[in-house]
């Protein structure tokens, strides 16, 4: 909403200047007693050491007494308006003389189509004293507030109409204005309909059944207010405009959802090369992530995963994930992971996991599992790992506020949870004996994630995030299998994958970001990475990894090079990692 009067001088400038636009080098107010030449140069709109256009001057005169007018100078004028050139006639200087006027104050915001109760409601929340400084953008939010406390109360139609602005010159100093506004609230609607425009594979009960909202209720607001955040958190959708309100009769009306689905399955692949030293030769690493979601439209999603970490390691991981368990907001998964190492053991683990939501951005999450150690024969002795089967259970809490999961520019995402377990070794029996292996042990597992975003300039942030394990168990030497992995593509770039293992490990990704687009960035990063091993030799580390990556959106999905060095160690820009991965949404 804008008030007040405002004057305006036109400047016919014509086409001054040759080809070559002259640059500004100095702009100056003169005659502004009250608004600050620093605030005049962000309403007039045009910077020093920026070409000069005469044309565009009307317009950034007309800004400026624009401005004026919502500050509460409506008579506020330009009396003439200089430019100079300099000798070589491509340096110009401006000078704008002011007049400010009088400035006028706000009288009396007053309200009719109201009960006596809800005209002192909207009194108290307006709140604007008579007297002060009339700030018209002030009085919008204020107008605005109460438009909301009027949804809140289930009146979606509500409209303030503007029917009279007044000058009260009863002062001799300052003229006060008063504004009166007609309160037409209109009907609290039942939404008998509801609309969902975009959605060819997701069935219409699954996002219903997220928004909470059913045909044939009254319109409820903070239901209303929350469509847009809680469909987005699904993972979905690439966007979800913010929901419509319509009337059909009178007291009847219909909700409208417009959103464009993503490619909910994706395929995320990564190729990493560890050079070789001396007469050892390089190899080649790798990882496929294979994600199936929202099958047939359900919500329903199947993870699959494969890394080769090493020679002679890799990762096998399933996951099945079923959302509204029995038509309740809490999501139950199955999983199966398998880890052979160094072809000195497997480790097998199976799982069931709960999530459920409390607030907007928290879940509560669950987890039962139960895991084995198969060591090979020779290993049992070399390495001391003992066959072993645990059974654990951990509950943890998640917060998610990020705008993108994939390319995020501001949010925050945090988890932390508490593993507790049992495990027994179960030989060979010699090796217990002769290690002294209890065969009862109890263990606690700390996990603590932490990502956070902050823009700084235009199409750049800061990303920061902080990662923590801790293994607390009763065993005087813990198994190196049981420790913590640390290094490589998720934790420690520059540093081969699960180099270094520890019972406590922590790690800090900084990454200094340029938005390139929707799903690409380029960026350079540091990690810091620390682990320690109080059960076994004591030893502890801190490490320095550092690069440059980029992330670009093509045809066949989103491609990801990562160059990583690591600090102190091998020298030479030709003695870093590179990891190169795609991710393909279809």
């Amino acid at each position: 909403m804008k008030y007040g009067l405002i004057l305006l001088f036109m400047f016919p400038f014509g086409r001054i200047f040759a080809a070559e636009k002259p640059i500004i080098q100095q702009i100056d107010f003169s005659g502004n007693q009250i608004i600050s030449s620093s605030l005049l140069k962000q309403w007039f709109a045009i910077d020093k050491n920026t070409p000069f256009n005469p044309d565009d001057l009307p317009k950034n005169c007309t800004r400026l007494l624009q401005e004026y007018a919502k500050a509460g100078f409506p008579y506020a004028r330009i009396d003439s308006l200089i430019f100079r050139q300099g000798s070589d006639s491509l340096d110009v200087s401006l000078s704008l003389y002011l007049n400010e006027g009088s400035q006028l104050v706000t009288g009396a915001v007053s309200f009719s189509g109201l009960t006596e109760q809800e005209v002192q409601d909207l009194d108290d929340l307006i709140d604007i004293p008579s007297g002060k400084s009339l700030n018209v953008n002030r009085l919008d939010e204020k107008l605005e507030d109460s438009v909301t406390s009027f949804e809140k109360k289930g009146y979606p139609f509500v409209q303030l109409v503007l029917q009279s602005i007044q000058l009260d010159s009863s002062s001799s100093q300052k003229e006060a204005v008063n504004f009166h506004y007609k309160v037409v609230k209109g009907p609290q609607p039942i939404l008998k309909e509801i609309q969902i425009i975009g959605n060819e594979v997701t069935l219409k009960k699954v996002i219903l059944r997220e928004i909470r909202i059913k045909e044939g209720e009254a319109f409820n607001y903070q239901k209303f207010s929350k469509i847009q955040s809680r469909l987005m958190r699904l993972g979905l959708f690439h966007h979800v405009l913010p929901p419509e309100i319509f009337l059909a009769t009178e007291q009847e009306g219909g909700l409208l959802i417009k959103l464009q689905e993503a490619g909910n399955s994706r395929f995320d692949g990564v190729v990493g090369y560890t050079p070789g030293t001396g007469e050892e030769k390089g190899y080649f690493t790798g990882l496929i992530d294979i994600k199936l979601g929202n099958l047939f439209g359900s919500g329903r999603s199947i993870l699959a995963h494969w890394q080769k970490r090493d020679r002679a390691s890799q990762d096998l991981l399933f996951h099945y994930l079923e959302p509204w368990i029995a038509g309740y907001p809490v999501n139950a998964g199955f999983g199966f992971q398998q880890l052979i190492q160094d072809s000195s053991y497997i480790e097998r683990q199976v799982g069931l996991d709960l999530q459920l939501p409390l607030l907007e951005n928290f879940s509560i999450i669950a987890a039962l599992r139960k895991s084995s150690i198969l060591p090979d024969s020779s290993a049992s002795y070399s390495l001391a790992i003992p066959k072993s089967s645990s059974l654990s259970t951990s509950i943890g809490l998640s917060f998610d506020s990020r705008d993108d999961l994939l390319n995020p520019q501001k949010g925050l995402y945090y988890f932390t949870s508490l593993e507790t377990g049992r495990k027994s070794n179960l030989g060979p029996p010699d090796l217990i004996d002769l290690l002294s292996i209890e065969k009862k042990v109890n263990h606690k597992r700390l996990v603590l994630d932490l990502d956070f975003f902050i823009p700084t300039f235009k199409r750049q942030l800061l990303s920061m995030s902080l990662h923590g394990r801790q293994l607390i168990s009763s065993e005087k030497r813990i198994p190196i299998s049981d420790l913590f992995r640390l290094g490589g593509t998720k934790s420690l770039r520059g540093y081969r994958e699960d180099q270094f293992r520890g019972s406590i490990i922590a790690w800090i990704n900084a990454e200094y970001r340029y938005i390139m687009g929707r799903r690409s960035r380029a960026f350079t990063f540091v990690d810091v990475g620390y682990y320690e091993n109080n059960y076994m030799n004591s030893a502890h580390a801190l490490k320095i990894g550092y690069g440059f990556g980029v992330r670009l959106e093509t045809g066949l999905g989103i491609m990801g090079i990562d160059y990583g060095l690591a600090y102190g160690e091998k020298q030479g820009v030709m003695s870093g990692l590179l990891h190169v991965g795609l991710v393909n949404e279809f």
